[in-house]
């Protein structure tokens, strides 16, 4: 008797767990799928950090590593136009 009252409690509190973990992906993924969208569309480097004290850990990290890129980007354009700028210097020489 006491056993089926046991594995019963145990029972019923794995299946809250279970559901309890498949509600939170299920709702981590809808807000992580809408948060994605919205970074793209957003044009200023500020704008990553609005909000940014209530944002969870892997969003902030999203949000970093989203600015990264961008920094790379224009430190690869700037190095880009550096380089040509050289080369015709360097071509004019000739």
């Amino acid at each position: 008797m006491v056993l089926t009252f046991i594995l019963y409690v145990s029972f019923m509190c794995g299946g809250l767990f279970v559901a309890g973990l498949c509600a939170g992906c299920w709702t981590g993924r809808t807000s992580r799928s809408k948060a994605g969208l919205n970074l793209e569309d957003v044009a200023d480097d500020a704008g990553l950090f609005q909000g940014w004290d209530g944002l969870p850990a892997a969003e902030q990290k999203c949000r970093l590593g989203l600015y990264r890129q961008r920094v790379l980007l224009q430190s690869a354009e700037r190095d880009r136009a550096w380089l040509r700028a050289q080369r015709k210097e360097y071509a004019k020489g000739w």
